[in-house]
């Protein structure tokens, strides 16, 4: 089970069907209360990607993806045209969109994250965070108590974890807030171990079922 952070044409993922998926349990008494438990903290997101098959070239694409994956055994990068940025689709991100952590004079590692919020009628705010393997590189701006820090002299960044680093000597101080913004790919996989069906869609103007499913 390898990632290849390979990324799957644009001209596939447009307009693709993306959701996040829960697994909460839930049972309902007779009075109509309901007794809920979620099993993963994390939604994980699922798409097809068949509708988006409109040439000869695009079934191309899939299929030598699908060759290389092997199937679903290996995964691969997705552009989610909904939700790859820190900001609203339409914005553009800046470093101070999401908050990935507070300095204290010695941790020099932090994650990417991308908080998702509601505002409740009395002003206040639930947030929650999600963790983001897969920034985009040349899009990445990182900083520190709402200054700008610079790529390879004030941190790293890993593009396959999404993990920050920064460097010895530039680690943030004590209560200050680390913030980034930026675009970002998903990590999927094949969920199907099939594709025989596809080119024979293709031929009589059929949409095919090409479902991925995020993996971790």
């Amino acid at each position: 089970m390898t990632f290849y952070n390979a990324v799957l044409p644009g001209s596939i993922s447009q307009g693709s069907e993306f959701a996040p998926v829960s697994l909460v349990d839930f049972a309902r008494g007779p009075t109509g209360f309901e007794q809920r438990r979620s099993r993963r903290s994390r939604r994980l997101r699922r798409c097809n990607i068949g509708k988006n098959i409109r040439t000869v070239d695009d079934v191309y694409d899939i299929l030598s993806f699908f060759e290389v994956m092997n199937g679903p055994e290996h995964s691969f990068a997705i552009q989610n045209l909904i939700d790859h940025r820190t900001c609203k689709p339409s914005g553009t991100p800046t470093a101070l969109d999401a908050t990935v952590g507070v300095g204290d004079g010695v941790n020099l590692a932090f994650q990417l994250k991308k908080q998702y919020k509601v505002t409740k009628v009395d002003a206040s705010i639930i947030a929650i965070d999600r963790s983001i393997y897969l920034p985009v590189s040349g899009t990445v701006l990182v900083a520190v108590d709402g200054v700008l820090k610079t790529e390879a002299v004030d941190y790293v960044v890993n593009y396959e974890t999404g993990a920050l680093t920064f460097i010895a000597g530039h680690e943030p101080a004590n209560l200050k807030a680390v913030t980034w913004g930026g675009r970002f790919n998903e990590k999927v996989r094949f969920d199907t171990n099939d594709l025989g069906h596809v080119m024979e869609f293709f031929r009589v103007g059929s949409v095919p079922s090409i479902p991925l499913v995020e993996v971790r």
